[in-house]
């Protein structure tokens, strides 16, 4: 059998089309081991070119050998054409390349930088769901086939996902332009636009080359492989180091252009590029983060692809990968994770976000004073202040199935004042003065598949629009991505959603914790802009659920921050003006209408005052509380 491996397979190509074509072998250097390997890396193929074929013409060649996984391309810049694998059994094969050949892979194409640039999208999730919740790689070519039917994308199929998407992160052919180089300062304390670019990157011709600026150090050849630009023997802390970003650029106001982007170092020091000139606003932060599921999916549905065609002809070979899918997803992931490093300039500012849970303190303090005069005038005061100051007290009860108990007590302010006057006459007043208990009692009821819809929700929200007032004044109050510590609480009830989950997957909501605890915007804007994500566009399918909404709401409240904790400690007021409240907000409980709650909170306020932000969190969550038993 070696022999005949080894003998290859006569083919022949026929071209239909203009122009030449030129065919590449594609296997991946490591051969199977035993037991398989678990790790996407081991699975990523190598091209090598075995024949050319002319336009409008015919070639016949022999195979390298006859386990031969052949991709078509386009002579001028590679695009891909057709995936042709001929049977191991077979004395001879054809193929013939024509115009249908094209237009599925320019359709492909189209597909992946809709993925790629709007990664929340809803045909985007549902494909990455094919492959990390795959139980049975067997089934993934009839999957994928399928759902490409499903979306209009008739005769696409897994092979032609997997050439068009490693054309995409492999050749430079598919992203040729200027891009203008910044390195733009980070700190805890917001992102300076840089005001002039520090060189340019030319990618023409399958090539990419950085020309510096002056000062800047040059930096040699460039490479370009799995989405990665770099020089060579480049690292985090030497030489050119970029990840490559696809990206919409509606956050710039231009929703329907998809252009390439650059994140990563130079010499140690933040560079980002992009293929304009005048950055207006600092995309380069989340926007890996932001499209860490896009990357997952195009990285994983290619692993798998290429590991089902090399483990077909070993025993067992499908079966095994199919058990061990949760360790291969996981050493994908911690790739992905590892790349962020460069990536995101921002996911190591901040410190890790710390939930509360603080008990009631409860000081007392009794004063009592006697005065006594030569007259007859004697005062008797017994003054009896009862303060509770630190009253957040969020309590997970583990033994009720996904049900998180979030009770919260605003400032409990009791004093008690007795005044006895005795004199001439006798004149007793006793006045008791309370300061209002507050007290909100929220059942979360968190489903399987919440998180990752609210998550998803939240994403699709920033990524098509939020942006750019998340980033308003920007401080960071915890690092984005450790808002996935906060989700833990509800681990028991989501414990499939969180499995897997990366913590750059929780980069949406760390933004928007971070913008709802900034004191450096307005309590109204803030309320403004969590009714803008509510709100949805006003598509009522589109806005979150009041889960997702209370799910949201509790991740802020539980958020430890001492100016926010510090003002809701200190907040007074009537229950029955909170009452109120939450009644106003209540006559908007459909899903339409849900927005304008919050923006009627964006406009309280209570003696003059806006609500703190938390305790305006606790009063939502009370009114959502109401609405979603008037909807049950």
């Amino acid at each position: 059998m070696s022999n005949a491996v080894a003998a290859g397979i006569p083919v022949t190509v026929t071209n239909q089309l203009s122009f030449p074509l030129v065919v590449y072998s594609t296997v991946t250097p490591t051969p199977p081991s035993s037991p398989p390997s678990t790790n996407p890396a081991d699975y990523l193929p190598v091209y090598t070119q075995i024949a050319t074929v002319p336009a409008n013409g015919a070639q016949s060649f022999t195979t390298p050998d006859a386990l031969c996984r052949m991709v078509i391309c386009r002579a001028s810049d590679d695009f891909p054409l057709q995936l042709f694998i001929p049977s191991i059994l077979a004395e001879s094969a054809a193929t013939t390349v024509a115009q249908t050949d094209l237009q599925t892979c320019q359709t492909v194409l189209s597909f992946y930088q809709q993925v790629m640039s709007q990664p929340y999208a809803p045909a985007s999730l549902q494909f990455n769901e094919l492959f990390v919740n795959v139980t049975d790689v067997s089934t993934l070519e009839s999957a994928v086939a399928t759902f490409f039917s499903t979306n209009g994308m008739n005769g696409a199929t897994y092979g032609h996902w997997s050439i068009v998407s490693y054309w995409a992160t492999n050749s430079l052919n598919a992203w040729p332009g200027t891009y203008y180089c910044y390195q733009p300062q980070t700190s805890s304390s917001g992102f300076v636009i840089p005001p002039s670019d520090c060189g340019t990157l030319t990618v023409a011709n399958g090539t990419a080359t950085f020309t510096p600026a002056a000062g800047t150090p040059s930096t040699g050849p460039l490479t370009f492989s799995h989405s990665t630009l770099s020089s060579d023997g480049a690292s985090a802390a030497a030489g050119l180091l970029l990840t490559a970003v696809p990206r919409s650029l509606a956050w710039e106001g231009q929703p329907d252009s998809v252009v390439l982007c650059f994140v990563g170092t130079l010499n140690g020091q933040t560079l980002v590029a992009q293929p304009y000139q005048n950055p207006s606003i600092p995309w380069w932060i989340a926007a890996y983060d932001l499209a860490y599921g896009a990357f997952q999916t195009v990285q994983l549905a290619m692993a798998l692809d290429m590991a089902v065609t090399v483990l077909g002809g070993v025993a067992n070979g499908i079966g095994y990968l199919s058990s061990k899918i949760s360790s291969f997803i996981s050493s994908g992931n911690s790739a992905l994770s590892a790349q962020s490093g460069t990536a995101s300039p921002a996911s190591a500012i901040g410190e890790e976000a710390e939930p509360i849970n603080v008990d009631v303190d409860v000081d007392v303090d009794v004063d009592i004073d006697t005065d006594t005069d030569n007259v007859e005038d004697t005062d008797n005061v017994t003054d009896t202040d009862v303060d509770v100051d630190i009253d957040i007290d969020i309590d997970i009860d583990d033994d009720v199935f996904a049900v998180i108990d979030v009770d919260v007590d605003v400032d409990v302010d009791v004093d008690t004042d007795v005044v006895t006057d005795t004199d001439n006459v006798t004149d007793t007043d006793n006045v008791t003065d309370v300061d209002t208990d507050t007290d909100i009692d929220t059942d979360v009821n968190v489903q399987p598949g919440m998180i990752k819809g609210a998550l998803s929700n939240l994403g699709s929200w920033i990524v098509s629009k939020g942006f750019p007032a998340l980033v308003k004044n920007l401080a960071i109050m915890v690092a984005f991505t450790s808002a996935q510590k906060l989700l833990q609480v509800w681990q028991q009830a989501a414990s499939q959603d969180l499995q897997n989950m990366a913590p750059q997957q929780s980069t949406g909501l760390g933004l928007l914790i971070n913008y709802m605890l900034n004191e450096n915007n307005p309590i109204a804007t803030r309320w403004t802009t969590f009714a803008d994500y509510v709100q949805a566009g006003s598509v009522a399918a589109d806005v979150p659920s009041t889960g997702t909404q209370q799910m949201v709401l509790t991740t802020i409240v539980m958020t430890k921050d001492p100016a926010a904790d510090s003002a809701q400690s200190g907040w007074n007021w009537p229950q029955a003006t909170e009452v109120a409240l939450v009644n106003q907000l209540a006559q908007y409980g459909s899903a339409a209408t849900q927005y304008q709650a919050y923006q009627v909170l964006a406009s309280y306020t209570y003696d003059g005052k806006p609500l703190p932000v938390k305790v305006a969190c606790n009063v939502a969550l009370e009114y959502l509380k109401q609405i979603s038993g008037k909807n049950a």
